[in-house]
């Protein structure tokens, strides 16, 4: 019975890719004869057909039809055109751009009164704040939309607003509150015979299940939902959930078939240029490789994640996104101030009128009795205008605190001072410097056991512990690659106490990780190596500016931390020389090191037991 019933689903699907592409071929046909407005609702019904099949051409459909609606002036016409340009960005992974087409669409829609059109612009815009993890401006649209289509009776656009409610609730762990708006949105898309809604509810029942750690439960629900957007040949859709599948089966330890459906997502993401779509490829890619063993293969995936991330996240993006929703809450406002002014004006001529008839000597009393309400208005705008003014002065004074405090967490003060004053800064060498280099003990391990939001706040906790102790020595953090923490003191200023400070922040480590792990489920252990030397130091780029060393020193003092123990601190020669009367040491037979031959090493005596 079931085999039947699926069969009658595949031939009712298979019937419906053929319906559509027939009506892409039949609308494409009909663009070459028409004109007008015809021309655009064409136009924009094409851009609505390529919406996922191909992004780019839904974008050079609604482009086109932006055109003629601007020649034509027709308002209805051109908020759509622009609607369907920001879901082509949105596909592409242009979420900054999406918006300011969605808002733009929104304001039109507003102007003219289409209900249908506002609800449609809120369901989006809540979609893109969702993207861009803005959860509590995505629960505010979508809300509003769900209650714009209730009064309407639109009950495929109910279950759109309940469905994306409930990504919400899910996004924010919120699981049974999720199920329940999915069902609710599912049981409504079952009834008109949303197909496509079907599918995407699914998917996302099948991604709840697998975040309480209901595998099978998940897996069934993904497979449906994989087999209907086939036969809808809906390609965002196929990848989306190959991806899921993909990450399922690397869950269930089944490489094999884990490997099949990411290879199947990638293909096809990469294909249509789902930017997003290709990042989450890619780290689960990473993940995969990483739980086989296979660490170089891993990093490349991870690097490739990385890079796409950053292409679509940056700061001019989120910059963008800011400036065009103050853009938007501007104008909006500004508009309700004109009406206001409008009816009062109105209001003010009616009452002058009528007591204008009543008594003529009236009439002067108040007019007598408006200028002085003008009088005291212009001195209240004036001094209300003043005190904006003030207001924005300080806020102003405000960011720019900010952003000296965060150009600050990046650099060093003296190198943050030579940017803001000369736009640039020159790489310096340094000849006194000791360098500490630390990681941590069986991380891979650790970390696979580990989940992802549980292992970064630990490691955010200890990093920002280790951020204090050496700022309060004096020391400067470089950078951390991964599990490793590099820290230097002798640079960019120079500090005659550079190796005794290093030697100290050191110590403090080791004792406050020996400390919290008496109270932390996870123990960690950390080896050190710490060396002195020559150093350069500069900055390396010029988009996203990083201050980073580079030399000998930087190498040596890396193989006395691979050289180490768990919970030691092993210093090289140089160093010892230099602090030997400040600190007690446990001298070590001397070590062959890789490139650099037989090196003595110390360890710091610091009395501290490794609790395993």
């Amino acid at each position: 019975m079931k085999i039947l019933k699926n069969l009658l689903i595949f031939v009712c699907f298979f019937s419906n890719i053929l319906w559509a592409g027939d009506i892409i071929d039949n609308l494409e046909a009909k663009l070459k004869t028409i004109s007008g407005k015809e021309k655009i609702n064409v136009l924009n019904a094409l851009a609505k057909a390529y919406y996922e099949k191909s992004p780019k051409k839904s974008m050079s459909y609604a482009e086109q039809a932006l055109e003629l609606a601007g020649k034509a002036d027709d308002q209805k016409d051109k908020a759509d055109a622009l609607h369907n340009i920001g879901v082509a960005c949105k596909y592409l992974g242009n979420y900054g751009k999406a918006l300011g087409y969605y808002l733009e669409s929104l304001k039109i829609r507003e102007n003219i009164g289409d209900e249908e059109g506002i609800a449609n612009s809120l369901h989006h815009i809540g979609n893109i704040y969702d993207y861009l993890k803005n959860y509590d401006q995505a629960l505010k649209y979508h809300q509003n939309a769900l209650k714009i289509r209730e009064e309407r009776g639109d009950k495929k656009g109910t279950a759109d607003s309940l469905h994306n409610i409930g990504v919400i609730c899910h996004q924010l762990n919120r699981y049974t509150k999720a199920l329940e708006y999915y069902q609710k949105g599912l049981k409504i898309r079952e009834e008109i015979s949303d197909k496509k809604g079907i599918a995407g509810s699914l998917n996302n029942i099948g991604v709840v299940y697998k975040h309480i750690i209901n595998y099978p439960e998940s897996l069934d629900y993904y497979l449906d939902a994989l087999k209907i957007f086939e036969e809808l040949g809906i390609q965002y859709e196929i990848a989306n959930i190959s991806n899921n599948i993909g990450e399922l089966y690397l869950k269930l330890n089944n490489y094999d078939r884990a490997f099949s459906y990411l290879g199947q997502g990638l293909k096809i993401a990469q294909r249509i240029e789902a930017k997003e779509l290709i990042r989450e490829n890619y780290a689960f890619h990473s993940d995969m490789h990483a739980a086989k063993g296979e660490y170089q293969k891993s990093l490349e995936y991870y690097k490739l994640s990385s890079q796409m991330k950053d292409r679509i996240f940056t700061e001019e993006s989120s910059k963008k996104v800011a400036d065009m929703q103050a853009k938007y809450e501007s104008e909006k406002k500004e508009k309700e101030i004109e009406l206001l002014k409008k009816d009062n004006h109105i209001q003010q001529l009616a009452l002058g009128k009528q007591k204008l008839l009543k008594n003529s000597l009236l009439a002067g009393f108040f007019f007598v009795l408006i200028l002085a309400f003008v009088v005291y208005n212009r001195y209240r705008l004036k001094k209300k205008a003043h005190a904006e003014l003030e207001a924005a002065h300080n806020i102003i004074t405000s960011e720019k605190a900010k952003s000296d405090k965060l150009l600050l967490n990046v650099l060093p003060v003296r190198v943050a001072n030579d940017l803001k004053e000369k736009g640039e800064t020159e790489p310096e060498s340094f000849d006194n410097v000791t360098v500490y280099f630390s990681d941590i003990v069986g991380f891979t391990n650790l970390s696979s056991q580990l989940e992802p939001r549980f292992l970064i706040n630990e490691l955010n906790d200890i990093v920002t512990a280790f951020d204090n102790i050496i700022e309060k020595n004096q020391c400067e953090r470089i950078k951390t690659i991964g599990d490793a923490y590099l820290c230097v003191c002798g640079m960019p200023e120079e500090n005659p106490n550079h190796a005794e400070n290093i030697v100290n922040s050191a110590t403090e480590i080791i004792q406050y990780l020996t400390e919290r792990n008496h109270y932390s489920k996870i123990h960690w252990n950390i080896r050190v190596g710490i060396h002195t030397g020559k150093v350069v130091g500069g900055v390396v780029g010029i988009k996203k500016y990083i201050y980073d060393v580079f030399g000998d020193t930087i190498n040596t003092a890396s193989r006395m931390e691979s050289n180490s123990k768990p919970m030691k601190i092993n210093i090289s020669e140089t160093t010892h020389e230099i602090v030997k009367n400040k600190f007690k040491f446990i001298e070590r037979d001397s070590i062959f090191v890789k490139g650099k031959g037989e090196m003595k090493m110390y360890f710091i005596n610091n009395g501290l037991v490794v609790k395993s």
